[in-house]
């Protein structure tokens, strides 16, 4: 980035009056051409036969599009300023504007715009969109200005108003679409410039002063981001995109009448427009994204999570509510209570309800940084790409393949906005909801109604062991733990007689399976386990035949763990970590009074539920203490599911015995009101992960300490040493006479970096340098991090390394920050370096920065896979060539092979079982 003066004289400008109205183009031609640096020429764009009926009048000449404009212009042109007639541009705006986008060197630079009839308030400073490309400007009705945002920044998109742009970027993308309304072109325009890489910019130096009202006719603006949005993106996100915005725009179709306004004819004629036009569209699509540099992705980076339409009618329609509370419409008590009292309605609402407040902090933040829970990337695009075969970025670098739940969280966040916290929130509260859902069904095979069903739901997602997967941040356990029921009932539910139905059964127990597996490996056996522990209490024919069902199914589903199954180390994944859970004793004894009460007490067929969850529950336990027959922590997350799913049988079986006290006599009944109270002290135990809102997943604890890692300039250029306890450290870690330590990415590390790969050169070559720093071998640990591209190191337990590092030379301790962070202040530090000293950032998938003629140093595990080439192996890392400015790895070809095949597969279980159910 160039920080240097610019002297815009040296600049060639020319200015281009887009037609917005008529009648205001004299008075936008005066201003433009009264610039302090004024534009060597001022032409007049568009507005058809009045257009140019003025531009004749004014004496300037007259242009039927941008491309036209384009065309006539030579090279000695550095620049074009697209201003929409109507805006009056203040003396000095061009000046500002020039200087400031070559200075920060910017393809496209946008003024801050005030309001003609009151210019101390804002109109506009720069406007973010959501994926649908509808605007939003982020100011108070009234906002003034005071200056509060008067700094260069990044933006999503710039208001056609005033608009700076490269004249050889402008000619790249074909200048503005003529077909599309003013603010839609504006954002087309800016979206196109994105993605050949060039820098959207607001300069608030430069001020505008525009109309209050522009106008513009909302179905024309409503077409023009349809049509933006099928030039700009992948044909991916368009198969979910425009989908959903049809359905959005539905939506807000169906309630607008309550709130005073129509506009479904709008909406219709807006799509009817882009039908017509669709071979337009295609033709400029191709062209938009012919030798593209940048991807989805990058668009994404500056857009509003979620959809800003929904959001405003969502405002809208609260604001409606409230305004009508004080009148006469009153809600009909006894009807709601009515509805109230119905079972399915019940167990409905309440399971919803559950599930939204227990994880409605996850909404916000997303995955808490803490153990082995980290936020997901922020691509979903680059963490499906990374498990297909692409580089896995923890620690150092490797091709190990990444945890299949980090390939299936991308795929979700992909079509949620690509919003990590949406993710996040919606994979915990999916597993929640399907978890109580399918607790509900399972258990109402055994005869165990509604309520108490739903209140066993409740003890599987949020009971004891339930707990102690979140509070051992098993995330992926978590996730699939919600499918387990389903799986189990699809394999007991006996089969269909056709053969069609019992096909299509086969393929749904397969895929629900494979849900279980890609999120969570280990609990891919926790099905088959339970139905058989099931078998072996109610022998039969039926029984046994659901124990191959369940085999079958979990064989069908393997395939969908490639390319992980192929390539991971499965022993090494199963005996990771320890296996050593500690339940809470005064729980543990409870949950067996309630197994034991049920037990002796319940109806025959009760019992026989109750006995198959204490068995789960109890063998469940076994397993997550196997630490001592060498066991790791993924074992243990699977004996927790299995006792998860054998309390959820207990509790239920326990308070459906209470619903039947008749049907039990004498000292039973004493028995079952010990057992039935056990089971609610169980239950009510759950109500824990309802206070902090997060699924019993701890609190955030790195988060705050990395905050100034954030607000730091260039930080995605390095990486962060963590020092401390194991236990204290994020994931998996290292030891180095006998003190914790990790690498992870600068400003935070995310949830593909939790697992580390095994030691490979680079990691022997860091363990070296801090074994030298460690016995006093130099005072000069920066220098002999910067390699690493470790930029500070901070502490986050006691360790000996706080003072090993507080009197190294090189290394500056930080003040007024939450942990003790150490700078390093050796030159050089950076992950990507270039021959000429030039610091390369990290992108989602891989390294970007200013292209040279030489060479650039990756600081990555060595592998030929890193180009472009010419490849070198440089010590432990990479030496590629900078020309083009980027560097990325090549996927493993066969690994995205397998996991295009295991998609494929999972699509056709899934068809195979719609077939069998239709049939």
């Amino acid at each position: 980035m160039s920080l240097r003066p610019v002297d815009v004289a040296t600049l060639s400008i020319v200015a281009a009056v887009v037609v917005r109205d008529a009648d205001a183009i004299g008075a936008t031609v005066r201003a433009v051409s009264g610039q302090l640096y004024g534009p060597e020429r001022v032409v007049i764009i568009g507005g058809d036969q009045a257009g140019r009926d003025e531009a004749t009048a004014l004496g300037q000449q007259w242009f039927a599009s941008v491309p036209g404009l384009l065309d006539d212009i030579d090279q000695t042109v550095s620049h074009i300023w697209l201003v929409t007639s109507g805006s009056i541009p203040r003396p000095d705006a061009l000046d500002a504007l020039a200087s400031e986008a070559e200075r920060v060197d910017a393809g496209v630079a946008g003024s801050k715009l005030l309001l003609q009839s009151d210019p101390d308030r804002l109109a506009s400073i720069g406007i973010a969109t959501d994926l649908f490309d509808v605007p939003y400007v982020g100011l108070d009705p009234d906002e003034i200005d005071a200056g509060q945002y008067d700094v260069v920044r990044d933006v999503a998109a710039l208001e056609l108003d005033s608009l700076l742009i490269r004249r050889d970027l402008a000619r790249g993308v074909a200048g503005l679409d003529r077909l599309l309304a003013p603010e839609a072109a504006a954002i087309d325009l800016c979206q196109r410039a994105r993605m050949r890489g060039a820098r959207i910019v607001v300069v608030p130096s430069s001020e505008v002063l525009v109309l209050d009202e522009p106008g513009g006719v909302p179905w024309e603006e409503e077409a023009g981001r349809i049509r933006a949005m099928i030039k700009a993106y992948s044909l991916l996100t368009l198969l979910w995109a425009l989908p959903v915005r049809f359905l959005i725009g539905a939506i807000e179709a169906i309630a607008s009448p309550f709130l005073g306004r129509w506009v479904a004819f709008g909406w219709l004629k807006a799509w009817g427009w882009n039908l017509i036009h669709l071979p337009s569209t295609l033709a400029l699509r191709r062209v938009a994204r012919r030798g593209e540099t940048l991807g989805d992705a990058e668009l994404f980076r500056y857009q509003l999570r979620g959809s800003a339409r929904l959001r405003s009618l969502g405002s809208e329609i609260g604001e409606s509510l409230r305004s009508r509370l004080p009148g006469d419409d009153r809600l009909d008590l006894i009807t709601i209570g009515a509805e109230l009292r119905q079972p399915a309605l019940l167990v409905g609402v309440s399971a919803i309800l559950f599930a939204l407040v227990s994880t409605r902090a996850l909404w916000s933040g997303g995955f808490p940084s803490s153990g082995f829970s980290l936020p997901l990337p922020a691509s979903g695009s680059a963490a499906v790409a990374a498990y297909a075969g692409g580089w896995n970025p923890a620690g150092l670098g490797s091709t190990e393949p990444l945890p299949p739940f980090l390939g299936f969280a991308g795929l979700v966040q992909r079509t949620i906005f690509d919003s990590p916290q949406a993710a996040a929130a919606l994979l915990v509260l999916a597993s929640v909801l399907a978890g109580i859902w399918g607790t509900n069904r399972l258990l109402r095979r055994s005869g165990i109604e509604a309520v108490p069903s739903l209140v066993a739901g409740v003890a599987l997602v949020a009971g004891p062991a339930a707990r102690g997967i979140a509070s051992a941040t098993g995330i992926e356990a978590l996730v699939a733990l919600g499918a387990v029921p389903w799986a189990v009932l699809l394999a007991i539910t006996p089969m269909p007689v056709r053969w069609s139905k019992r096909i299509g059964r086969l393929a749904g127990l397969a895929f629900v399976t494979g849900l279980v597996a890609v999120a969570s490996p280990a609990l891919l056996v926790v099905p088959a386990a339970a139905v058989a522990v099931r078998a072996l209490l109610q022998p039969g024919k039926q029984s046994f035949v659901a124990v191959a069902v369940s085999i079958s199914g979990t064989l069908l589903a393997i395939p969908l763990l490639l390319p992980w199954v192929a390539a991971a180390d499965l022993e090494e994944y199963l005996r990771a970590g320890e296996a050593f859970w500690e339940p809470g004793l005064v729980l543990a004894v409870v949950l067996a009074v309630a197994a034991v009460c049920g037990l002796v007490a319940s109806p025959t067929k009760l019992a026989l539920t109750t006995g198959w969850g204490g068995i789960l529950a109890a063998g469940g336990v076994v397993v997550a203490r196997s630490d001592a027959i060498g066991a790791g922590r993924n074992v243990e997350m699977a004996g927790l599911a299995l006792a998860s799913l054998g309390t959820a049988a207990i509790v239920g079986s326990l308070l459906e015995t209470v619903a039947r006290v008749d049907e039990i006599k004498g000292w039973r009944r004493f028995v079952t009101s010990i057992g039935s109270v056990a089971a609610v002290v169980v239950t009510a135990s759950s109500l824990v992960v309802v206070l902090a809102g997060r699924a019993g997943l701890p609190g955030d604890h790195l988060t705050a300490p990395l905050r100034f890692a954030a607000s730091t300039e260039g930080s995605e250029e390095n990486r962060i040493l963590l020092v401390g306890p194991p236990q204290s450290l994020p994931g998996e870690s290292r030891l180095v006479r006998g003190a914790g330590y990790r690498v992870v990415s600068a400003p935070r590390p995310e949830m593909w970096e939790v697992w580390l790969p095994d030691d490979q050169a680079g990691d022997a070559a860091l363990e070296e340098a801090l074994t030298s720093v460690i016995d006093g071998e130099t005072f000069r640990a920066g220098e002999a991090l910067a390699p690493f591209g470790i930029r500070w190191v901070i502490v986050v337990g006691e360790t000996p390394f706080e003072s090993v590092f507080g009197s190294q030379l090189d290394m500056a301790p930080l003040e007024g920050l939450e942990l003790p962070t150490f700078a390093n202040d050796a030159p050089g530090a950076g992950r990507a370096v270039t021959e000429a000293g030039d610091l390369w950032v990290k992108t989602p998938t891989g390294y970007a920065g200013t292209a040279s003629s030489g060479e650039v140093f990756i600081a990555e595990t060595a592998n030929d896979g890193w180009g472009p080439g010419p490849w070198e192996q440089v010590g432990w890392g990479n030496s590629v060539s900078a020309a083009d400015g980027t560097a990325s790895f090549d996927p493993i070809g066969d690994r995205r092979a397998q996991a295009a095949g295991a998609a494929g597969w999972g699509l056709l279980l899934l068809v195979i079982a719609w077939w069998g159910r239709r049939r």
